[in-house]
């Protein structure tokens, strides 16, 4: 085999005429278009003959042909005559064709990949060519990203020395000056494909040979034009540079007694390049935002992300010195009343709060920019600051939450200039998000100034109407520091005079629904956040709804102070009266809206969110309302109400948290009752009746009929005998007929829940003896006609994706009742089993195959596998 030959330091300097820019002859030879063209497509149809033949590689004429390509290319490049660019476009073309070729070669042909490989080489020098630098870098670029083995260490040093160039030179300078040209983002991609391809060598040779392509990466960061907006490098750039900071682990060493030598100069590159990133996302002057559009906002907001993640990144390395930068920077930027550059600064300084949560090197740092004159400045000097710079100052509070909590001398500046924003529109929705995280995580260190909040908040209200986020966060915010009080009475109290807030909104909604025509005294009382459409009654209404939710979420006991030494119980005349009342005011705002919107879904849901909120606490409180008054409250619609759904829902909570044996059974017995007698009203459907007589219409309410099944599931789990021993006798008959309807029903969700349902069923256990016996007299009647549900399931009916749930109860069936086989078997032999494609032999051994099985997990392959018998080849990837 003839010698190949082989890219070295010289390839560039033979072309003399290569200079940049430089676009070549355009000869108007027909035969030499004819030749380029046919040149050109030599890739695409060596793709297509390597898909229809796996070994192309294997013959004799094919490598002699790949050879004769290999001494002809260069040749091409340096030929002379009229024809200068044509040869140059038939060399790439030629060149990118077979480079193509090993791309979709079998991956065992690796000698012709080695064949390939110096072609890359004479693809390189064409770069400098204007008429094939397109072809040439886009080959290059695909190379490198998807096949970086086809580059030899030559290759690579040729396109190195390349980069390094005059040539390359004018494309940095281009790019710096913000010529985001489409030649000059193809550049940008060569560079960065290259640098991807070769980060472990950049890496570990960053303080020598790699240094100047590293410098150019990191100074291209600082290119002209905002991000996305006009630089569409800027993106790829911090996304290089956040990759190079995560691989560096990779390459340290696990002795640290001996420090590599290029560890510095990556650092300090890395800090260099925070530096640049984070200058460039700075925002410019609003008026200049306005202009963009909104995909150039949402891709400028997109990179300030990504530049956070880079901080990130790099502070994994270097630790709270990234933060020091930035306090330094922020300290600098409210000496100078640089707002702009503060905005952006603080940013970066928000970006990092998660890193230093438990890192405590980092309060130094923190307690230098929060005892500045940053709250100072941001409440009196409103007027000077832009909104954005206060909106993300304001941020930075809720962020560094941990830090506040480990320092509380700082909360009243903080909280001060937070209840502070609560009545400036623009500000108010991230202060209150500051003041809501903040109270409730600090609530401890705070609930001696409850008086001096509830003032203040007072004080906004009466001013202004605060939209519903600010107020419903607000409320919860002052809920959870009243929640801190030790004492029972005090604590009540001041519960008392929050609730007070939303009694006067529920007052203005009871206005607003009297309102008649254009009463423009009245417009003052509309939520700032109503729209045109809205009904501003109902939108109060809701309001309303909202902050009692945030302040039963507000009271409730945090998790980990769930048993706390200072609530030491008071005597019960102390605040037995008070606790009552509260309720009592609570349960009143409750009735009150849904008597003025009876038809409202919103205030419905709205209305179990509020109730939910005691559920989970185990001491009294204001919305720990008594059993008996929840169960008649939830027990008191009908299935005319609106998402009635909801309120079994919440029933569904509700049970979870009834507790003693004697007021549980009777409320579990009377809820029950009410759900029955919900399902007792659905339609029937005769029309489509494939099983009995009549069958109920599940999609009528398919919520109800899910959500029914999740409670009776509860209860099951919860008291058994409520289900077994309901009465009369005929409602019980009902409810599991219900069952049964739900499982054969085409509804997934009540299907899941009922086959959630019958799996708890058959599996009860009780030590009980008449329990017992009234199971197995229960399981005698219900056994069968569960087979038969279960049987036309998995005969066909079921989707595929139904199979895992239903399996659930077939297995509990097979484990744990005798008869489950005998009943199985006539449930596959029924009228009703909806396959003939499943032969006699077959329903036998798959009974067998069940059975021996034992309620283990390979009986859901079993049921798997049944089922395509059952619906034939056609339905094999049938959902």
């Amino acid at each position: 085999m003839a010698a190949l030959p082989r890219p070295h330091r010289s390839m560039l300097s033979k072309q003399p005429g290569l200079l940049p820019g430089h676009r070549g002859a355009q000869p108007s030879d027909v035969s030499y278009d004819r030749n380029a063209r046919a040149t050109t497509n030599a890739g695409t149809l060596m793709g297509s003959h390597a898909r229809r033949r796996g070994r192309i590689a294997a013959g004799p004429e094919f490598r002699e042909e790949l050879q004769n390509d290999i001494v002809k290319i260069p040749a091409k490049q340096r030929g002379p005559g009229i024809h200068f660019g044509r040869r140059h476009q038939m060399s790439s073309g030629m060149a990118g064709a077979w480079v193509t070729f090993t791309q979709k070669a079998p991956t065992h042909e690796t000698d012709v990949v080695e064949l390939v490989k110096p072609l890359l080489g004479n693809v390189i020098e064409l770069l400098t060519v204007g008429t094939v630098y397109d072809a040439s870098v886009e080959l290059l670029i695909e190379a490198l990203s998807n096949n970086p083995s086809l580059f030899t260490p030559e290759t690579n040093e040729v396109l190195e020395i390349l980069l390094k160039s005059p040539w390359a030179a004018e494309y940095y300078q281009r790019m710096t000056d913000g010529d985001f040209t489409f030649d000059s983002i193809q550049f940008a991609q060569l560079l960065l494909a290259f640098a991807e391809a070769r980060m472990p060598l950049l890496i570990q040779n960053c303080h020598a040979d790699s240094s100047e392509i590293l410098s150019h990466l990191c100074d291209l960061l600082l290119a002209q034009g905002y991000p996305v907006v006009e630089d569409r490098i800027f993106v790829p750039l911090v996304e290089f540079w956040s990759s190079f900071a995560e691989t560096i682990p990779d390459h340290l060493s696990v002795d640290d007694s001996e420090e590599e030598p290029w560890k510095a100069p990556a650092y300090t590159l890395l800090m260099k390049a925070c530096s640049n990133a984070w200058q460039k996302i700075t925002y410019p002057p609003s008026a200049a935002v306005a202009d963009w559009d909104s995909n150039d906002r949402a891709g400028f907001a997109d990179s300030r992300n990504d530049v956070v993640d880079l901080l990130q990144s790099v502070y994994a390395l270097v630790g709270p010195q990234l933060l020091g930068r930035f306090a330094a920077t922020v300290l600098l930027s409210l000496k100078d009343a640089a707002w702009l550059r503060l905005e952006a600064a603080v940013y970066c300084l928000g970006g990092l709060a998660d890193c230093c949560q438990v890192d405590d090197r980092c309060d130094s740092f923190l307690a230098s920019v929060f005892h500045s004159k940053l709250f100072t400045i941001l409440r009196d000097g409103r007027a000077t600051v832009p909104t954005r710079t206060q909106q993300t100052c304001l941020q930075l509070i809720e962020l560094y939450t941990e830090y506040f909590e480990r320092n509380p001398a700082l909360l009243p500046p903080a909280l001060e200039l937070l209840f502070s924003s609560l009545g400036n529109e623009a500000m108010a929705s991230v202060a209150s998000k500051s003041i809501l995280r903040l109270c409730s995580s600090c609530r401890a260190h705070l609930h001696t100034d409850i008086d001096a909040f509830l003032a203040e908040y007072a004080r906004v209200v009466s001013q202004q109407q605060l939209d519903c986020v600010t107020s419903e966060r607000t409320i919860g915010a002052l809920s959870s520091v009243a929640q801190a009080i030790a004492s029972p009475p005090q604590r009540y109290s001041q519960y008392g005079r929050i609730l007070e807030f939303i009694e006067m909104d529920l007052r203005k909604c009871q206005r607003l629904s009297m309102q008649k025509g254009d009463d423009s005294d009245l417009l003052q009382l509309v939520c700032l956040d109503t729209s045109p459409e809205e009904n501003p009654s109902l939108h109060m209404a809701l309001k309303v709804l909202r902050c009692l939710a945030g302040m039963g979420k507000g009271v409730q006991t945090p998790a980990e102070n769930a048993i706390s030494l200072e609530h030491e119980k008071q005597p019960a005349v102390l605040y037995d009266d008070v606790l009552p009342q509260l309720q009592r005011r609570i349960v009143t705002v409750i009735v009150e809206l849904q008597k003025m919107f009876p038809n409202s879904s919103e205030i419905t849901e709205q209305i179990c969110h509020v109730l939910r909120t005691g559920f989970s606490e185990s001491e009294a409180g204001p919305f720990v309302l008594p059993p008996s008054e929840v169960a008649q409250y939830l027990t008191s619609h009908s299935f005319a109400t609106p998402r009635v759904g909801l309120f079994i829902s919440t029933a569904c909570s509700f049970t979870s948290s009834v507790q003693g044996k004697n007021s549980q059974q009777g409320i579990l017995s009377a809820v029950l009752s009410w759900v029955i007698g919900l399902l007792r009203q659905f339609p029937y459907d005769n029309t489509g009746a494939a099983v009995g007589a009549s069958q109920i219409d599940i999609s009528a309410e398919p919520e109800v009929a899910q959500n029914a099944m999740e409670i009776s599931s509860r209860i099951l789990t919860k008291d058994p005998s409520v289900i077994l021993h309901i009465q009369p006798a005929e409602m019980a008959e009902f409810f599991f007929f219900f069952a049964l309807q739900a499982l054969d029903g085409n509804e997934p969700l009540p299907k899941a829940a009922a086959a959630e349902f019958w799996a708890t069923f058959v599996n009860v256990r009780s030590s009980d003896e008449s329990f017992q016996n009234a199971m197995s007299g229960a399981m005698d009647t219900l056994g069968p006609l569960l087979c038969q549900s279960l049987a036309r399931n998995i005969g066909g009916n079921a989707s595929r994706s139904e199979l895992d749930k239903l399996s659930e109860p077939l297995k509990k069936l097979v484990n744990r009742h005798p008869r489950a086989k005998e009943w199985l078997d006539a449930s596959l032999n029924h009228p009703s089993f909806p396959s003939a494609k499943v032969s006699q032999t077959e329903k036998v051994m798959f009974v067998k195959k069940v059975a021996s099985l034992r309620g283990a997990r390979a009986t859901n392959q079993v049921v798997r596998d049944f089922w395509l018998a059952a619906r034939g080849t056609n339905f094999s990837y049938a959902a």
